[in-house]
């Protein structure tokens, strides 16, 4: 989604909690003279790599507003870009957010294996029980998307467990994140120039050397067919 898309998706978010504000108002307070509606505050948490080019203000998103002058609805969001928080702000407090932002910027397989998610984890693990559940959902969501068991395991062990056991599990959740991603990819590819069976597809998928994914991904890029492919990489003796 573009930076475009995400300040309409603005006053779309807006508009949406003012009308359920309204609706769950009692029906005799919106009545009375001095009912107003709850403020909104618009934030973008941005965490991409690109620097972000749109306007901060709705109603440049409004086709010839120049026309229509101050008639025309609009407000200003505040943008947050992780890229330019300092890590060293963001740790002066541990909250929902702050977690957030520190693991988002863990964005590599390194930066989630052995001291350097060590301090993470002891932050996360301090958070309230409700924090701590809505964190999960963010991770499952952002980083690398969990399972039910999986999970259950995870907050299990942010929970109780042992602090290196916990880091060595996120280490094998995104080395396991990149494997599939990759051999994603190389599905991808292949769906480009054929279709590819099911079991080609589980054999891919079953792939756990990203060495050979990567072999695979290159050979996916040069295959003029899946059977060029599958002869590429052994699957069909020529």
């Amino acid at each position: 989604m573009d930076t475009q898309e995400k300040d309409i998706e603005q006053g779309l978010y807006m508009t949406a909690i003012w009308l359920d504000y309204f609706k769950n108002s009692d029906r005799n307070e919106r009545k009375q003279k001095g009912y107003r509606l709850s403020a909104v505050i618009p934030i973008v948490l941005y965490n991409g790599e690109r620097r972000w080019t749109a306007s901060h203000r709705f109603r440049k998103m409004v086709g010839q507003e120049s026309l229509f002058g101050k008639y025309v609805v609009d407000f200003e969001y505040v943008l947050v870009s992780a890229s330019s928080l300092a890590a060293s702000k963001i740790k002066n407090s541990n909250t929902l957010v702050d977690n957030i932002l520190l693991a988002d910027k863990k964005n590599t397989k390194k930066a989630w294996s052995g001291a350097n998610s060590l301090e993470l984890v002891r932050r996360i693990r301090q958070m309230e029980k409700d924090d701590l559940n809505e964190w999960i959902t963010w991770f499952s969501n952002v980083i690398r998307e969990l399972n039910g068991e999986e999970r259950k395991k995870v907050i299990q062990q942010l929970r109780e467990g042992d602090e290196k056991i916990v880091c060595s599990s996120f280490e094998r959740i995104m080395k396991k994140e990149k494997e599939e991603g990759k051999a994603e990819d190389v599905i991808e590819l292949l769906e480009d120039i054929g279709e590819p069976s099911g079991t080609l597809k589980k054999h891919i998928m079953s792939q756990t050397d990203i060495e050979v994914l990567r072999k695979w991904h290159k050979a996916a890029s040069k295959a003029e067919s899946i059977e060029d492919f599958e002869k590429t990489i052994g699957l069909v003796q020529t």
